[in-house]
């Protein structure tokens, strides 16, 4: 069995915005917005699916972080995108 993540963000208003986001295997890995280290595009709408093995821990860590209060989310989740899993929001 494999540990599996989410990881999404999204403008609160889904307007006709650029879709990105990706995979992410193995040990380690990076996740960067589209335009990083600028801003991003309006009414981005990105997903990553984080998988490893299964005795291995996903860990996190942000270190350039910044979103648009009243109008960015970003939520993660331990498992497929739905709100049992959720783990923050």
């Amino acid at each position: 069995m494999k540990l599996v993540g989410f990881i999404e963000y999204r403008k609160v208003d889904e307007g006709s915005g650029q879709n990105c986001g990706g995979l992410v295997q193995g040990p380690n890995g990076t996740i960067e917005s589209p335009g990083f280290p600028h801003g991003y595009p309006n009414y981005a709408n990105c997903t990553w699916i984080i998988i490893t093995g299964e005795r291995n821990r996903i860990q996190l860590s942000f270190h350039t972080f910044a979103l648009e209060e009243d109008f960015d989310i970003l939520s993660v989740y331990d498992g497929q995108p739905q709100q049992g899993n959720l783990k923050v929001r």
